[in-house]
């Protein structure tokens, strides 16, 4: 590096060959800036925008980057990281304030106690300082005027407190810190806002790789899930753990999987749950409270009709209340209308909720409600349950049509499959074994067969502890349904027996029914037709006379199935198409999923008694119902069967293109059936 020097500048010339200019030597250079991690890894694309950002510092106006994010995220260790990188390329300064926004035993900074910091650093002479913040602004503004100053305002609570501290022309680059989103900078100053989220699992391994050496992959990917990636964490976990010692890291990973939080704690003011206390308590009492109750939801994720429930709110003030914990970057819009937070957040949040069951049960209540509105939307008949009250302030979903239905189920999905469990855990067990009966429909006609046994195993220890038949019943029986939906066919006969047990102690003719339709599918799949019958049959035979048409519909369509795989389709069609007419025959609208099954049967029955062009029409009858259901099983079933009627009418083409559709479906489910649709494309291509 080589340097000359002209009157009151100083050109550096590096040793990239570029140029510095810098002050003369008897000016006053500021050069504040704290160290920085020791070690800093991962954050390139975030390193990389700053750049480009600084890059239009000298020609353009004054560049302003606010970086912001939850606490513990690494804000500041970016900023300083960076900062230390580019001091070089600002000769006449660099200046640092910590703006105390998020403090437990201090006020934040006021914006004249900076302002007045900076005039010092700039070598204003104290008497020269003028009185009031709007002239010592101005004058701060005249002395970086035609600079290269680089000034990091680290830990804003708020714009206000900024706004004077921002330099009025070009070649400064001002960098901000703030847990809080600070939206009107971006719209009166043009910020850039460049939010700082949770490390990717692959950096965040690398940090710990990087401070802890030679640790085995799956030790690091253990402690990176128990972090959060929250970098904080990273960090604590890396300063707790002696990498040479096998027996720390397991017992560190133990006990963070019994208390994260404790074992995260370095002293009362160096952990998680201390930089999170901050943040709280800088929200108003509302926001707090929604924060705090948030906690008690099991997530992942929660829609804002869901939040409003659990804090008992209208809607629309849970909406404001969302946006302001957004704004303090607790939690996190990454959907429209869905709202989330990390792991550590939520382990915080819940222990300042404590026990509640007030909330808990205005939560569960609105989830119920609204499966069960799904469900009947997706099937017009159930046989009836009574429902927990619900809390007047809670206003469940409501549906129109089972596309709606389909879409909300679909939205809520990974909630809806955990909130089984989280309800059986916390004592609901009414909530835990009701909500696995709403989701029956959706996760089978949809083909999430293992989510439907696992919410149903959830709520069996509810039903035993209620001790309800009943109950017990119903929930054994979904659990067999799906189990034999994979082809677990000796648990799934197990489990459906112990239902047809539990039915018959209640006395109840039509739940008996039930389960014996239910071991009658179990036996056509395993090709066990004879068995099949005589459980249909005893089904149909089962159902009180004068009982619900639609109920004893679905009876006769299974016995109809059994005899069409006996090949006696004349009893076949009999059945079918009576289970049809009941399905059709509601008096407020048709019962589209029981007739989409019966369609699909008789189509079945018809491509069996060689009638295939009534078959193909019966066919996309029943193809266009199970769209319009998102029936998956049952649209792979419909073309199938339309494929069949193609190969038969000898159109090899359109049976291909319906089987090739099927079988994209039937990948997905991992259906028997996928067999022998591969072998029908197989005779094809030999053909």
């Amino acid at each position: 590096m080589s340097g000359t020097v002209h009157g009151a500048v100083v050109q550096v010339r590096d040793v990239y060959g570029d140029v510095n200019v810098h002050a003369a030597p008897d000016a006053a250079v500021p050069q504040q800036l704290p160290a920085g991690v020791h070690k800093f890894s991962g954050r390139q694309a975030e390193l990389d925008l700053l750049a480009q950002l600084e890059s239009t510092a000298s020609s353009d106006a004054v560049v302003i980057s606010a970086v912001n994010g939850t606490a513990g995220v690494g804000k500041t260790a970016l900023a300083l990281h960076w900062a230390h990188r580019v001091a070089g390329r600002f000769p006449d300064g660099q200046l640092y304030v910590n703006m105390r926004g998020f403090e437990p035993d201090r006020e934040p900074m006021s914006p004249a106690e900076a302002v007045r910091g900076f005039l010092d650093a700039l070598g204003v002479p104290g008497d020269a300082v003028p009185i009031g913040l709007d002239a010592q602004a101005a004058l701060f503004r005249s002395k970086v005027a035609g600079q290269r100053v680089l000034v990091v305002l680290d830990n804003v609570r708020e714009a206000a407190q900024v706004r004077p501290l921002l330099p009025g022309g070009p070649g400064c680059f001002v960098l901000i810190t703030s847990r809080n989103r600070l939206d009107s900078l971006v719209a009166q100053h043009s910020a850039t806002q460049l939010r700082l989220d949770l490390l990717p699992d692959g950096e965040a391994v690398a940090l710990l790789r990087d401070r802890l050496g030679d640790v085995d992959q799956a030790t690091l990917a253990d402690l990176v899930e128990l972090c959060a990636g929250l970098p904080l964490a990273l960090s604590i976990v890396a300063a707790r753990i002696d990498a040479r010692d096998t027996d720390s890291i397991a017992g560190l990973v133990e006990e963070l999987r019994a208390e994260r939080l404790e074992a995260l704690e370095l002293d009362e003011d160096f952990g998680p749950r201390a930089v999170f206390s901050w943040s709280v308590r800088a929200l108003t009492e509302p926001a707090a409270r929604l924060f705090r109750l948030l906690g008690l939801h099991p997530g992942p994720d929660v829609d804002v009709r869901a939040a409003a429930a659990l804090a008992g709110l209208p809607v629309t003030g849970c909406r404001k209340l969302l946006r302001e914990l957004v704004r303090a970057t607790l939690v996190e819009q990454y959907l429209p209308g869905r709202y989330r937070f990390h792991d550590l957040l939520r382990v915080f949040a819940r222990e300042l909720a404590g026990a509640d069951d007030a909330a808990q049960r205005r939560m569960l209540g609105f989830y119920l409600h609204s499966a069960w509105a799904g469900d009947r939307a997706l099937v017009v008949k159930r046989v009836g349950v009574e429902l927990p009250l619900l809390d007047p302030v809670v206003a469940p979903v409501t549906f129109t049509e089972p596309a709606d239905a389909g879409r909300w189920f679909t939205a809520e999905h990974a909630v809806l499959t955990g909130m089984v469990g989280h309800a059986a855990a916390a004592g609901f067990d009414q909530h835990a074994w009701l909500l696995a009966l709403a989701l029956r429909s959706y996760l089978d006609t949809h083909g999430h067969w293992r989510d439907y046994e696992s919410v149903y195993r959830a709520a069996i220890d509810s039903v035993n502890r209620l001790a309800d038949p009943f109950a017990q019943a119903r929930i054994h029986r979904g659990l067999g349904r799906a189990l034999s939906r994979l082809s677990e066919w000796d648990e799934a006969e197990r489990v459906l027996r112990l239902a047809l047990d539990f039915t018959r102690r209640t006395g109840d003719r039509r739940q008996e029914a039930h389960s014996h339709e239910a071991l009658s599918w179990l036996y056509s799949e395993r090709q066990l037709h004879d068995r099949a019958l005589v459980h249909a049959q005893a089904a149909v035979d089962l159902h009180p006379v004068g009982d619900n048409p639609v109920w004893r519909a679905f009876a006769l369509n299974v016995a109809g199935r059994c005899y069409a795989a006996l090949h006696r389709f004349d009893e076949a069609l009999e059945h079918s198409e009576a289970a049809l007419k009941a399905h059709r025959g509601l008096s407020r609208r048709n019962d589209e999923t029981g007739e989409a099954e019966a369609l699909t049967t008789i189509c079945l029955i018809q491509l069996g008694r060689g009638e295939f062009e009534p078959a193909m029409r019966t066919g996309a009858e029943a193809l266009a119902l199970h769209r319009h259901l998102g029936n998956r099983p049952g649209i792979a079933e419909a073309l199938e069967h339309i494929g069949d009627v193609h190969r038969a009418l000898d159109r090899p083409e359109d049976a291909r293109a319906a089987w090739e559709e099927a079988l994209v479906i039937l990948e997905g489910l991992r259906r028997a059936a996928l067999v022998e649709v591969k072998r029908k494309l197989a005779e094809l291509d030999h053909h």
